[in-house]
């Protein structure tokens, strides 16, 4: 009587399809989905490495740039430190659910800078994903054609921008980082941090992520066991959303680049 369950809201889902078709037309079309690395929290696509922090941020800089195709793509990465609010003693508070900036995308039509905080490097996930999504806004520059709905509402550049992050392979990572809490400890201070990340809920970057292993005609199986668990009823809620509805992945196969 009310049509098939949907599992992110009929507008939602049906910018998600028109945004992945804005990004099949100008970046290769389903070719380059089935070409992507899947990118996986894994030591063999992220081998350990040695040095200071920023040492250690510039390697993994260089392995995102290396996965995305830009090795070549000038671009400069720089520390930005965040402001903690003080809770009495050495206590700290990293308000991380106001959406502190995690990364910046720079760029006077000359130089291109891309900025991070420093505490992200202690915590890999959400560092690639900060990076990632910092790059992926370079990707777009390069197209001349706004995403779908930036017109009438400019955050949509920002969730095409995380979009983008999952047509080039890093969504599972993204999705892993989306929301945490944790605490920490660091010398002379204590404190929790933790909250959403980046502009994606959960729901979000499991559809993205149904919607990539959909076009490379893989399945969830493939990438279950470097979920988190809750994650992967999400991602399988997306899956059968998909297969209820065949017709929007006949839209975007029949997208080209």
């Amino acid at each position: 009587m009310w049509g098939k369950k949907r599992f992110l809201d009929p507008e939602l889902e049906e910018w998600h399809i028109e945004c992945w078709a804005w990004l099949l037309r100008h970046f290769g079309g389903v070719a380059t989905v089935r070409a992507a690395p899947l990118v996986l929290p894994t030591g063999a696509f992220f081998p350990r490495v040695d040095g200071d922090e920023h040492d250690k941020a510039l390697a993994v800089f260089a392995r995102i740039k290396d996965l995305l195709g830009m090795s070549d793509w000038p671009c400069t990465l720089v520390q930005r430190y965040r402001v903690n609010v003080p809770l009495g003693g050495l206590a700290m508070l990293q308000p991380e659910g106001e959406r502190m900036i995690a990364g910046t995308f720079e760029s006077d039509g000359k130089d291109v800078v891309i900025t991070y905080d420093p505490d992200l490097v202690a915590r890999p996930l959400n560092f690639i994903a900060t990076i990632t999504h910092e790059l992926a806004h370079y990707l777009l520059h390069s197209i001349d054609e706004l995403p779908p709905g930036a017109e009438e509402e400019p955050i949509a550049e920002e969730l095409a921008t995380e979009l983008a992050v999952a047509f080039f392979g890093f969504g599972v990572i993204a999705a892993n980082s989306a929301f945490d809490f944790e605490q920490f400890q660091e010398p002379g201070r204590i404190g929790w941090r933790g909250g959403p990340s980046g502009y994606f809920s959960e729901d979000g970057w499991s559809f993205a992520l149904a919607v990539f292993l959909s076009l490379r005609g893989e399945t969830p199986d493939l990438v279950r066991q470097y979920l988190k668990p809750h994650l992967i009823k999400k991602l399988d809620q997306a899956w059968r959303r998909l297969g209820d509805e065949p017709e929007l992945m006949q839209r975007l196969r029949a997208s080209t680049g």
